[in-house]
């Protein structure tokens, strides 16, 4: 397993004063620690830990058992699903954590620890998980008061052959005809019979399902390759220290007051079961060779140099912390409709009362033992309460504020409704998380949208029955509840850092960095739709099953990599380069000269991890019987040949902030060859002698197009930042490439918007099929229209005038208004944004489904991103700092920078103080916007 950190010639040696600085404690982030205080109830309140390769979704239950789910980023079965390696139980007898007495559940980022401690007096418990950061396996101990046993246990699902019926858009036989289709067949886990004081398991790759198919149909079979899918192999071997092996699935730790587990991870490719089994063997030898606590302390030590890397802890100033958490728009508080006048409540509607504060649950007792038929009065924050309204708009809501909070009362008698249900009172866009509302759906349930936090009572309204009901909003404590009769029946949020919302957006970024680091160190790029910490969503799914199936769209894949560089993460970055630039660019070369009859190398949109393309994307016809066109058939991705553009931004992105020469020698230079003489030898030019790249398309919404605005922002970039490496890196010849395509590019589409000159999605564009704003890769990635270069204006306009808007999953939203330097909007999306973890996960950042799947890594990746530029940006050496920064939010911060610097500082009431930029002579470098500098 490769996750030591990566220390190539030309990475930076940091000074030794501030590498000292970089060891010193961590007391800062334990706020930042997620603490619940109860049992979850299955995976759906897990929280991940891992060790950059192996990954965990791990929970403690009611009824003594600590559970997790194991996961790697290389297991791969034969069907080129991305599935998890198994599942541990450890049960403990007796129960420590018995209801009514003490429970605390701490994820530990220090140190990446799950702890948890319950119970009192000799009874108390004390449990600690977590993935070893150095090596391939899982430690689980158990200290006690008094003597308890525990028995550890493997649970399995894949037992059985069994055919897989429910395929995904990126499964192989996706869209197959019938005449071509197969099943698609999951095969059993293998459980180790007799082995000696442990117990064991794997699952390999007998055979092959996919590479051989894809590359007849797609004209592979002379692309030499190894099977990607064939004997691969990956499972587990769990000991205990005197443990006893009850049978094959079982190792019991005899009664006693300490109890230590070890739970080995290991996938070998190519293997058989037996070389596995020795590679596993060898791996507990060498493991246990080096004594516990020394292992311990060398896992704690990465985790604290990772922590100190980089870091941006923000707190509002005092007159900002009272936020609201309930979103501010311009709509009318309706009742008993929605906005558009339509899902309208059918039955009958009392008393509906309307506070600018949430009360408490003795006031809303007492709201319940009111009629229906009685307005009430004189309540601190009340704004409405009457019988009057009816169905339509309260008179006056549009500009009420609800910063202090925010409490709905209602009463309602309502009909049998359709599952559509009715609106009891609505301010909120359809549709959107702007806002907020109470209505009943499904049917006769009771539901409460309050920006991106959403509860829900299943049937708590019964037909023809008068019933009491109520919402509240608390930005002092975050917290959001429903309550039926007069009884709280539902709540959410809780964590009181969200009422103050620059901590919680701190939070929010510390847990995605950290989900990405237990995840970004493997053999494969990190998964967007859900990573390597996936659950059962419903007890219908099994834990392998991921929406989107097993692919990689570069689009979705890319935004995890955009924060790292800038984080000090450039490990994690090494998986997505040794993928792409690898094998994949290899194939990349062979299919567009199969394809295309030229050089160079474009990069589909979606491809398998051994690159071919998506069944669905590709089509069914095989290759030599298509005619002159042989590229893929989808038109969601015929002509999207971004993200080979991106791939290379990337890439200098890495160079820069490392200096790495060898990266630049051997991957960055060879893959910026082969992706830019794509371009030039693919396109005519015109009689001014400038590409005319048609046909095209901007991404996958406008598919039919002239010089598509990602590839000439792309080819204009990247030519631009190539050519200022110095001419001693690179070979003559090169630098010719770069500034022949750069003086062969069209000029940036553009269009008039109300008589202003804004970016256009490209130069000829039509036939509208999806909702990205592909004018605005001009802005972000590719930063040729930013607050520090010419023509900003024009990417204002064009994010003014966007026809599609979002902070959610992969929408960008966020980003361009950070590189414009629209501090407000930025601010304002990326609240959001945090704000919107998936309701039905207890752990706060784990995001969606959104667009994808749950935890959707394009969601928070985009807010780390988001979050970084809007304190610093960097263009070539020149470093800016808070282009994008709230006034009203103090923070510290590190982060580093291109040419090897860390940039490290504190903000106070909008201005830059105790700045240090190390090495010094970068400090004439920095520029410092809308702020001063002291």
């Amino acid at each position: 397993m490769r996750i030591t950190l990566l220390l190539s010639a030309g990475l930076m040696v940091l000074p030794l004063a501030l590498a000292a600085a970089e060891g010193g404690a961590l007391d800062w982030l334990d706020k930042y620690n997620v603490v619940w205080d109860s049992p979850s109830e299955n995976a759906l309140g897990s929280m991940p830990l891992g060790n950059g390769e192996i990954g965990l979704n791990a929970w403690a239950e009611k009824d003594g058992s600590v559970q997790f789910i194991i996961s790697r980023t290389d297991a791969w079965d034969d069907n080129a699903r991305l599935v998890k390696v198994g599942k541990v139980r450890v049960q403990l007898d007796p129960n420590p954590f018995v209801e009514g007495k003490p429970f605390k559940q701490t994820l530990s980022l220090r140190d990446a620890t799950l702890k948890i401690e319950a119970g009192e007096g000799d009874a108390k418990t004390a449990v600690q998980l977590w993935a070893d950061a150095n090596n391939p396996v899982v430690h689980v101990t158990f200290e006690s008061g008094t003597p308890v046993e525990a028995t550890a246990s493997i649970e399995l699902w894949r037992t059985k052959q069994q055919e897989y019926a429910e395929l995904q858009c990126s499964d192989i036989m996706t869209n197959a005809p019938a005449a071509q289709k197969k099943p698609t067949i999951i095969e059993p886990d293998v459980v180790l019979k007799d082995q000696k004081d442990r117990i064991d398991w794997y699952h390999h790759n007998a055979k092959s399902f996919g590479p051989q198919i894809l590359a007849e149909i797609q004209g592979l079979t002379d692309f030499k390759q190894q099977d990607p899918l064939l004997n691969r192999t990956f499972g587990g071997v769990i000991t205990a220290a005197k443990g006893e092996r009850l049978d094959d699935l079982r190792l019991r730790s005899a009664k006693g007051t300490h109890h230590s587990f070890d739970v080995f991870v290991v996938a070998k490719y190519p293997s058989t079961p037996e070389q596995w089994l020795s590679e596993m063997d060898e791996t507990i030898r060498k493991v246990e060779a080096t004594e516990f606590k020394t292992r311990r302390s060398a896992h704690e030590t990465w985790w604290n140099q990772f922590w100190n890397r980089s870091f941006i802890r923000a707190t509002s100033s005092e007159d900002a912390k009272s936020a609201s958490i309930v979103p501010a728009n311009n709509h009318p508080v309706k009742a008993g409709m929605d906005q558009s006048g339509v899902t309208r409540f059918e039955g009958e509607l009392g008393r509906i009362s309307v506070f600018a504060r949430a009360l408490s649950d003795k006031d809303i007792a007492a709201l319940a033992e009111q009629s229906h038929e009685k307005t009430i009065a004189n309540i601190p924050g009340q704004l409405h309460s009457g019988n009057d309204v009816g169905i339509g708009a309260i008179t006056g809501s549009n500009d009420w504020d609800f910063a202090p909070g925010l409490t709905v009362e209602a009463w309602l008698k309502p009909e049998k409704l359709s599952a559509g249900g009715g609106r009891i009172a609505d301010k909120i866009t359809i549709g959107g998380s702007d806002g907020f509302l109470l209505d009943t759906h499904p049917g006769n349930s009771l539901r409460f949208i309050c920006g991106s936090t959403q509860l829900n009572i299943k049937d708590a309204l019964p037909a023809g029955t008068w019933t009491h009901v109520a919402a509240t909003a608390d930005p002092k404590t975050g917290s959001f509840r429903i309550y039926v009769n007069g009884k709280q029946a539902a709540a959410g949020g809780g964590q009181a850092a969200i009422g103050d919302e620059a901590v919680y957006v701190s939070q929010m970024y510390h847990l995605q960095r950290f989900i990405a680091a237990c995840s970004g160190r493997g053999n494969y790029p990190i998964k967007f739709n859900g990573s390597i910490f996936t659950m059962p969503p419903d007890p219908k799914h099994d834990p392998d099953y991921r929406r989107w199936g097993p692919g990689y769209w570069w689009q979705n894949t890319r935004l995890p990599y955009y924060s790292m560089a800038m984080a000090g993460d450039y490990e994690m970055m090494q998986p997505l380069f040794k993928m792409y630039a690898g094998e994949v660019l290899e194939m990349c070369k062979y299919r567009t000269k199969l394809y295309c009859g030229h050089d160079g190398a474009y990069f589909p949109e979606c491809i398998y991890f051994w690159g071919p393309m998506f069944s669905e994307t590709y089509g069914w016809t095989p290759w030599n019987k298509r005619g002159d066109d042989k590229i893929q058939a989808s038109g969601w991705h015929k002509w999207e040949w971004v993200g080979a553009l991106e791939l290379c931004w990337l890439m200098l992105d890495y160079y820069e902030h490392t200096l790495d020469r060898e990266f630049l020698t051997k991957t960055a230079i060879p893959t910026i060859h082969e992706v830019l003489t794509f371009f030039e030898q693919h396109y005519k030019t015109n009689e001014q002698g400038k590409l005319v790249m048609h046909p095209a398309q901007a991404l996958e919404t406008w598919w039919a197009c002239t010089n598509a605005m990602p590839e000439v922002a792309g080819c204009l970039a990247v030519t631009e930042r190539a050519l200022t490496i110095g001419a001693d890196s690179v070979p003559a010849a090169e630098r010719t490439l770069w500034q022949r395509l750069h003086d062969k590019m069209p000029a940036i589409p553009t269009r008039e918007i109300n008589g202003k000159k804004a970016l256009a999605p490209a130069e000829k564009f039509d036939k509208k099929s999806n909702c990205e704003n592909p004018e605005l890769y001009a802005v972000f990635p590719f930063r040729l229209f930013a607050l520090n270069r010419p023509n900003v204006e024009w990417g204002i306009e064009a994010l003014h005038n966007r026809g599609d808007k979002g902070h959610s999953g992969w929408r960008q939203d966020d980003m361009f208004m950070a590189y414009l330097g629209l501090t407000d909007e930025a601010k304002g999306n990326l609240v959001a944004r945090a704000r919107s973890h998936d309701p039905s996960c207890r752990f706060p950042a784990f995001w969606g489904p959104n667009y994808d799947w749950t935890p959707d890594q394009d969601h928070g990746s985009n807010l780390l991103t988001t979050y970084q530029v809007m304190l610093m940006q960097t263009d070539g050496k020149k470093i800016i700092l808070l282009p994008a920064w709230p006034a009203t939010w103090d923070a510290e911060f590190r982060l580093r920078a291109p040419f090897q610097t860390v940039v490290e500082g504190k903000v106070r009431g909008g201005k830059v103080i105790d700045l240090q930029v190390t090495p010094k002579e970068r400090e004439k470098d920095v520029e410092v916007r809308g702020a001063e500098k002291k």
